[in-house]
């Protein structure tokens, strides 16, 4: 059977969702061109329209998770560099303690793969100093925010290699204790 053609936009949709799933699934290795045609109802063809090589679409999968986080962290709104920062922690906090399952299952498939495809890092590495950057404007929070940020990854590397799964109580206790943290410096920054 032929699949339906697609809209290009949403074809490219259902290619990377596809590829998500396969890659969740049953990691990068696992995952084939072919297959991911195929699941998206894609002809190889349309997917070779979008993606010409699997690295190609990895490269597109891991550019849509970074997106998906500076999505969630972003604060557009907030002109105020000490309360865009705090609210880019809070963030960060709110986005780590909600990563489930699978897309700790994602993360730790696409982590493997980097020693195949050591490019896939490049968009992680730009996420991370963008952060950075905006880290560093505001004076003397700077050192709270990448501890806070640090754990907060560290917590979700622990799990995502199934290295230590930490209770309930614990992931309730961690969370409130950087929440704290973050509310009192920004709290103490505003009353200087």
């Amino acid at each position: 059977m032929i699949p339906t053609p697609c809209p290009r936009s949403s074809s490219r949709t259902a290619l990377l969702d596809a590829a998500l799933q396969m890659i969740t699934e049953s990691s990068v290795n696992g995952m084939t061109l072919e297959g991911v045609a195929a699941r998206a109802g894609v002809t190889k063809g349309g997917l070779i329209y979008h993606f010409k090589t699997k690295e190609a679409l990895l490269h597109a999968v891991v550019d849509r998770m970074t997106d998906q986080v500076d999505e969630y962290c972003a604060d557009d709104q907030q002109t105020d560099p000490a309360l865009a920062l705090e609210n880019f922690l809070m963030a960060r906090i709110d986005y780590a303690f909600a990563i489930g399952a699978q897309q700790k299952a994602l993360m730790a498939n696409l982590l493997a793969a980097a020693t195949t495809f050591p490019s896939l890092l490049a968009p992680v590495k730009r996420m991370y100093e963008r952060g950075s950057g905006d880290l560093a404007q505001v004076a003397g929070s700077a050192g709270l925010a990448l501890s806070i940020w640090a754990a907060l990854d560290g917590m979700v590397m622990l799990e995502m290699l199934n290295i230590r799964q930490f209770s309930e109580t614990e992931r309730t206790q961690m969370r409130e204790a950087m929440t704290s943290m973050v509310r009192r410096q920004f709290a103490e920054a505003a009353a200087k």
